[in-house]
């Protein structure tokens, strides 16, 4: 289980919102690996209701099935986001790396609690550990930045130069890319 906190979700938005590359990811392995389908509950703080879906991925055609979609009863008042799948794996192998992801998880979205369940054929090998929210204030909305020059390929240049506004070289470097001023733009257009 993977939770997160205050999300805004509403029907199709449920899915849009979901396909961020790792939980895609997790939905893929679980498809080619269990055939079984996702689980995502969602609501927000202070809501009667939680909205539940139940889903796969057509992996071939990759369009999503929505199995069950429906507006649940929120008795213990719970809020967040959940995402429940099941892969199959090797877990003695790849144990450690596991654990470190779901730590390195929780480093990186300390708003977020991350619940990981292991559970064996043999009861006493089942394992669950949790990496508790650490802060209930979410971030900011990331703003979105230039393109630093140094992540320039030609593809991005092409793409760039035909959504700009700006009508000369001097321009276009000075307001697509950071750290480009005037005196920069001109010496690397004189090279």
């Amino acid at each position: 289980m993977i939770g997160l906190i205050d999300r805004e979700r509403v029907d199709q938005e449920l899915y849009d919102d979901f396909e961020t590359a790792k939980a895609r990811e997790a939905l893929i392995w679980s498809k080619m690996s269990t055939r079984l389908p996702i689980e995502i509950s969602s609501a927000l703080k202070g809501q009667n209701l939680l909205s539940f879906c139940r889903l796969d991925i057509d992996i071939h055609s990759n369009i999503p099935h929505i199995h069950l979609h429906e507006k649940r009863e929120n008795k213990d008042r719970w809020h967040g986001g959940e995402i429940q799948v099941v892969i199959e794996g090797n877990w003695t192998t790849y144990r450690s790396k596991i654990l470190h992801y779901m730590r390195q998880m929780a480093v990186i979205t300390p708003y977020a609690q991350f619940i990981f369940k292991f559970v064996s054929e043999t009861p006493d090998k089942n394992m669950t550990i949790g990496f508790a929210r650490r802060t209930d204030v979410m971030p900011p909305v990331p703003m979105e930045t230039k393109y630093h020059p140094s992540a320039a390929d030609l593809l991005l240049i092409k793409r760039l130069i035909g959504e700009t506004s700006k009508q000369n070289l001097l321009q276009f470097l000075q307001h697509e890319f950071v750290n480009i001023g005037k005196p920069h733009a001109e010496r690397l257009i004189g090279k």
